[in-house]
């Protein structure tokens, strides 16, 4: 049978998911469409978006919002600094899973079949660099293709003879309805994260019927598996809830999903769904215990190193650069020290980001200590100290530096806009459509911050207006090469690495070198506000400011690092609550 044909028989038998998922949006209580005031679904069928999801101007799968630019993000970055005196309520909204987290979710519910498919959905990205934005997890006519094809992939595997019987003893002796009700009953739970309803059931247990009765139970069985992984149900993250005078309450399965989304990346757990089945995810304080466990945990670890990857894009290398012979060999290394990195100075000793952009170690492989000219390590990826003057905190990482620089030089520019947008939340200009190509670079006769001063920051041109906000922070970077090495002077010229922040016409401070802009940085308010803020649109995505704000004066204070802020999230008013 032809993909076409395949989806065409899916269509008919399972109905048109874009009523299924409407279903799901009016459920939410009386009012007759709850999801006007905080989000729209895209149905998974309807639309003509590319396959990444991101393409067109379809209502997002979770905003309400109507976009011409499917990329932009849920909240501006100048929001993300915005500050309230108490937490506000985020939107009701179904927000489709990202690949990961369907990839993740899959392999949790179904692990004997895990490595023997992969989701075939592309990833996502939003303007603030996560892929767990609505406005980019639309669904149109090609995602739902990938989506069947996902479908199609793990439920062959699953129906497979050495499988099968792992899977779902029964099938080896009675593969009849009531096998099929025992699987229904074990797996559309996990799937849907709910109790299935006796409508759910009616309808699932009448599409096997109709496949029995055309084939055998393995097919049967295996069109089951894939109208399940297909559902809105399973594909969407439902955080609508139920109305209650102005408000929307979230159900207890609602929250459980919150919870293991937001801290582990994955469904919830069958422990989580009793604990929803029972009441029991109920008062703030209990929801902070059980979210500080979550990021325990292996999941919620890589939970938090997502956000960072994202946040950050340090994970952005070039497999190789032209002009350095050995970059290839150590540049996965460097994503890894990094990681290293984080883990150290968030995860284990809960920093935030004074230490975060302070640490005056790093967790090198052998082979790229040898490559920075630093101490080589006792093993792989542990702390060594340093030396003076060499760079401290994060933004020395060599991963995050090469991500930033172009393939045969350094780049102002782009380490500017890091520390300008990233840690100050600074809103980049539109670029003029007549920017005149940089002049070519003169190894030996101009150092790098010449040419950008001489064509960004000369008076009498356009660019200055624009980067001058970001051109003199990136300045402080220029005794790193490309590759992310420490230099003393650039091909026999010397280095000036002096710079200033300007907030406005005002300087906020001058600095010389990338030492002292880390200091100054880690000083700053703002940085706290920005990064919190980056924070909150992580977990939440939603796009309504202020969803994290009981703790969040702690977090800039330094009285509070990552882990116990996001931590903290679980007790905000928004995971159990919309407006």
């Amino acid at each position: 049978m032809t993909r076409q044909a395949s989806l065409r028989r899916a269509v008919v038998l399972l109905g048109n998911s874009a009523l299924l998922a409407g279903a799901v949006a009016c459920s939410a209580g009386s009012d007759p469409n709850p999801l006007a005031r905080g989000g729209g679904s895209n149905s998974a069928g309807g639309g003509s978006n590319s396959s990444s999801g991101a393409g067109g101007s379809q209502p997002s799968a979770g905003t309400g919002n109507i976009s011409g630019d499917a990329g932009s993000s849920t909240v501006s970055i100048k929001q993300l600094l915005q500050t309230c005196g108490t937490s506000a309520l985020g939107r009701p909204q179904l927000r489709r899973l990202t690949r990961g987290e369907l990839q993740r979710s899959l392999d949790d519910i179904f692990p004997q079949v895990k490595g023997r498919w992969s989701v075939s959905i592309s990833e996502t990205e939003s303007a603030l660099g996560f892929d767990n934005d609505p406005s980019v997890l639309t669904v149109g006519g090609q995602v739902a293709g990938k989506l069947l094809d996902t479908a199609s992939a793990l439920a062959t595997a699953l129906v497979a003879d050495d499988v099968l019987p792992q899977v779902l003893p029964c099938a080896a002796s009675a593969g009849n309805r009531a096998c099929a009700q025992t699987f229904l009953d074990q797996f559309g739970r996990r799937l849907f994260r709910r109790p299935l309803s006796q409508a759910d059931q009616d309808r699932y247990l009448s599409f096997f019927d109709a496949r029995l009765a055309a084939s055998d139970f393995k097919s049967a069985l295996r069109w089951l598996t894939v109208g399940l992984i297909q559902s809105p149900h399973a594909i969407y993250r439902r955080e609508v809830g139920t109305l209650s005078g102005s408000e929307y309450q979230l159900s207890q399965h609602e929250i459980a999903g919150e919870l293991a989304y937001m801290f582990t990346g994955t469904t919830p757990s069958a422990e989580l769904l009793a604990q929803a089945d029972m009441g029991q995810l109920d008062t703030p304080s209990h929801l902070a215990a059980v979210a500080g466990q979550l990021l325990a945990t292996p999941n919620g670890q890589e939970t938090l190193q997502r956000f960072f990857k994202g946040w950050l894009s340090y994970d952005q290398v070039s497999g190789s650069l032209p002009n350095v012979s050995d970059f290839a060999a150590v540049a996965t290394d460097m994503v890894k020290e990094t990681q290293a990195f984080i883990q150290q100075v968030v995860l284990t000793d809960r920093g935030g980001p004074k230490e975060l952009l302070t640490a005056s170690y790093t967790t090198p492989s052998r082979a790229l200590a040898s490559f920075y000219n630093l101490p080589s390590p006792n093993a792989d990826y542990e702390r060594v100290q340093r030396p003076s003057g060499k760079g401290i905190g994060v933004l020395a990482q060599g991963s995050l530096i090469a991500a930033h620089s172009h393939e045969t030089s350094s780049s102002p520019t782009l380490r500017g806009l890091l520390v300008f947008e990233r840690l100050l939340c600074g809103q980049r200009p539109q670029v003029p459509a007549d920017v005149p190509t940089l002049v070519t670079a003169s190894p030996g006769v101009k150092t790098t911050r010449q040419r950008y001063e001489e064509q960004h920051m000369s008076a009498g041109q356009a660019c200055p207006k624009c980067h001058t906000f970001f051109d003199p922070l990136g300045f402080g970077f220029e005794h790193y090469d490309e590759a992310g090495r420490y230099r003393e002077q650039e091909v026999g010229l010397p280095i000036d690495s002096s710079g200033s922040l300007k907030e406005g016409s005002t300087e906020l401070f001058t600095f010389s070198g990338l030492d002292e802009l880390s200091q100054h940085l880690s000083e700053q308010e703002k940085v706290g506000l920005c990064s919190s803020g980056y924070v909150n649109a992580f977990a939440f995505a939603n796009n309504v400011a202020c969803l994290g704000e009981t703790q969040r004066a702690q977090f800039v204070a330094g009285k509070l690092g990552f882990i116990d802020y996001y931590a903290s999230l679980a007790a905000e008013p928004s995971l159990s609550r919309r407006k």
